[in-house]
């Protein structure tokens, strides 16, 4: 299903009025916060040793314990929102708003079915309810790497910009976010089939740190093979510097997977090459740091466009 096809409303009966904004749990906002923010969820799921877990994280102490399981030797497997999940979710939306237009943020296609899937509810849940229209926005990418495309939905929904014309500044602006990711658990990636027993034993051993992107399609792409975490940095730290246009008046979003320290490095790092810049921290939650592994750190920022 094509981006357009999710704009099946009828844009001629559009009114000008606040929109909902909606999300699934990807986006790594504590839940609690998202409720203080008026944005309704939609959980995504994960299993451990068969046991079925709601990603519903609000509090740190419940990121750590998902990671202490990892480390414990745990592969966590994660599934889709189906679009009768998806669905019955608006539902629940609109039982408590009324008839409202939903801009729904999703995490990338290029990593999951949950978009196309969403835009099948979004049909089926529009014919139900002529009166409500939802646009669904695919963020192209996961967990903090979403922050940019959702602080900016909260900015437009708060200044009552119209769904439709919301949609398609957020879906525009989801293409200029360049995000690295540095892996650090390589025999994690092993046991998820991410790479061969001989890439991790070889990487470990020359301490290879992959240097991950988003493409421009959200689809997660090796860039290139630093060996060790101070080279990786800074060749995240040059790129900036190339592809980022003024950082000194940026603001940049920083992933961690239970790696706080290394999530500090690498905040101390960017405030001291771009003074001025802001710098937020957040966590991988498990839908993401399932196929990650502990250890994992995600650099962001706003760039004129992505790197592949």
């Amino acid at each position: 299903m094509t981006m357009m096809e999710c704009d099946i409303s009828n844009k001629t009966k559009e009114v000008m009025r606040m929109f909902t904004l909606t999300t699934d749990s990807a986006v790594d906002v504590f839940r609690s916060e998202l409720d203080k923010l008026g944005v309704y969820w939609v959980p995504l799921t994960y299993a451990i040793d068969g046991v079925t877990y709601e990603d519903d994280f609000s509090d740190s102490d419940k990121f750590k314990e998902f990671y202490d399981k990892i480390r414990a030797g745990a592969m966590p497997v994660t599934s889709q929102i189906n679009p009768f999940t998806h669905e019955e979710f608006w539902e629940k939306v609109i039982a408590r708003t009324g008839p409202t237009d939903i801009v729904h943020l999703t995490l990338s296609s290029g990593l999951s079915e949950t978009y196309s899937s969403a835009c099948k509810a979004a049909e089926s849940f529009m014919e139900k309810h002529p009166d409500s229209r939802v646009y669904v926005v695919d963020s192209l990418a996961a967990t903090q790497a979403e922050m940019p495309v959702f602080e900016m939905a909260l900015r437009l929904r708060d200044q009552g910009e119209a769904a439709s014309t919301a949609a398609e500044a957020l879906r525009a602006y989801s293409h200029r976010i360049q995000v690295y990711v540095i892996a650090d658990d390589l025999f994690h990636l092993k046991r998820g089939g991410r790479i061969s027993s001989a890439a991790a034993v070889v990487g470990s051993m020359f301490k290879i740190k992959p240097l991950i992107v988003f493409d421009d399609a959200g689809k997660l792409q090796v860039y290139k093979k630093p060996l060790g975490w101070k080279k990786a940095l800074k060749m995240v730290l040059d790129h900036i510097t190339e592809y980022c246009t003024e950082p000194n008046k940026k603001k940049f979003w920083i992933a961690q997977a239970d790696a706080e320290d290394k999530a500090e490095e690498v905040k101390e790092a960017i405030e001291q090459a771009f003074p001025g810049a802001i710098v937020q921290t957040g966590w991988i939650g498990p839908v993401i740091g399932a196929h990650t592994g502990a250890g994992t750190i995600g650099i962001l920022f706003e760039a004129n466009s992505r790197l592949m």
